[in-house]
C-alpha cells in the first residue's frame, strides 16, 4: 500500500497553472526527494497534500485519507516543516517546543528538547526572539523530528543552517527512515537530497518531469571508451550497456548497470585503446531538465 498517492492533481490560479496533472505514489518508509527551482510546483504540491489549499482537479490521499475532505486526519499523521518559519518571540525555546507538542497532547516534548539541546546545541531557556534564523530553523527541526507521526514533510529544511547542522539533519532523516517514517525532502542542495533519498522527482513549471530510483542510480557507471576500430554497433544484452552518445567514430560514452566482470571480458575481446570508468551525480540528471541549454518549449 502506498502512503501518499496523487492522481491527476492540479492547481490553477486563474490563467496560471501552479501544478498540472501530478500523478505519483510514495511508499511507506521511503525518503522521497522533491527537486526543482522556485516556481516548479514543489510547495504547491506540499500544500495540496496537507489540505491547506483545494485542488482545481484530481485528488491526493495520505494513508487512504482524501487530503482535502479529510485534511484534519491527514495533518494528524504529518509533521510539516515549512520553508518560511513563524514563531512566538516572547516564548523561550522550551516554551515553543511545549506549545507545539501540546497540539499533539504533549507527546514528543522530551524528545524534542533532547534533539534541540544535544543534537542542535541550542540553549532552549533563551527567548526565541534572541535566536538567529538558523537557530529558529534548528528549533523547528527538533520538533518536526520528535513528533510521533508516520510522515515528515520537510520544505527546504537546511536552507538556513551551517554545514555541521546540515549533516545532523541528514542523519536525523536517516534515523526517521530506519524507524519506518515516510519523509518528503524538498530542497535545492542536490548533494543533500542525493545522500538520503530513495527516489527523487524532478519538477519544472508545475509538471513532473522525471522520477529516478537513487539506488539504481548509485549503481550506474559511466564508461568512456576509445576503440582502435569504429564504435561497436551492438553488444550482449546481459552487459546492461546503453550508448549515451558518440564522441566521434572511434569514441563513445556508455551507461553501464550490469556486472563488472562481464563488462571487462567484453572490453578485453575488443581492440580498446583507452577506457575511463566513472560515476554520474544527480546534478547531471537535474541539468537535463534545468540546465542552461535546456529548450524551454521541449
Amino acid at each position: 500500500m502506498s502512503m501518499i498517492v496523487t492522481e491527476g492533481l492540479s492547481k490553477r490560479y486563474r490563467e496560471t497553472a501552479a501544478l498540472s496533472d501530478l500523478s505519483l505514489e510514495i511508499r511507506p518508509g521511503e525518503v522521497f526527494g522533491l527537486l526543482g527551482p522556485n516556481g516548479s510546483g514543489k510547495t504547491t504540491t506540499i500544500r495540496l497534500l496537507l489540505g491547506l489549499i483545494r485542488p482545481s482537479s484530481g485528488r491526493a490521499t495520505v494513508s487512504g485519507y482524501d487530503c482535502w475532505r479529510r485534511s484534519f486526519e491527514v495533518r494528524q499523521l504529518v509533521s510539516y516543516l515549512p520553508g518560511e518559519l513563524r514563531m512566538f518571540g516572547a516564548l523561550t525555546g522550551y516554551g515553543m517546543l511545549k506549545f507545539l507538542s501540546d497540539l499533539r497532547g504533549g507527546e514528543g516534548l522530551d524528545r524534542a528538547a533532547a534533539i534541540a539541546e544535544q543534537v542542535m546545541k541550542l540553549d532552549i531557556d533563551r527567548k526565541v526572539r534572541t535566536y538567529s534564523t538558523g537557530m529558529k530553523q534548528k528549533l523547528a527541526l527538533a520538533q518536526a523530528f520528535a513528533d510521533p507521526v508516520d510522515i515528515l514533510i520537510l520544505d527546504e529544511p537546511t536552507s538556513a543552517l551551517d554545514p555541521s547542522a546540515r549533516n545532523d539533519v541528514l542523519k536525523l532523516v536517516g534515523a526517521a527512515r530506519a524507524a519506518g517514517q515516510t519523509v518528503i525532502f524538498s530542497g535545492h542542495v542536490l548533494s543533500e537530497v542525493e545522500a538520503v533519498a530513495d527516489r527523487v522527482a524532478i519538477m519544472r513549471r508545475g509538471r513532473l518531469m522525471h522520477i529516478e530510483d537513487m539506488h539504481a542510480r548509485r549503481a550506474l557507471r559511466m564508461l568512456l571508451a576509445r576503440f582502435a576500430d569504429s564504435v561497436p554497433g551492438d553488444w550482449p544484452a546481459e552487459l546492461e550497456l546503453t550508448l549515451r552518445r558518440r564522441v566521434d567514430e572511434q569514441t563513445a560514452l556508455f551507461e553501464h548497470r550490469g556486472p563488472v566482470p562481464a563488462l571487462m571480458a567484453w572490453l578485453a575481446a575488443l581492440r580498446v585503446e583507452e577506457v575511463a570508468v566513472g560515476t554520474e551525480d544527480l546534478r547531471a540528471l537535474y541539468d537535463l531538465y534545468h540546465g542552461p541549454n535546456v529548450d524551454d518549449a521541449a
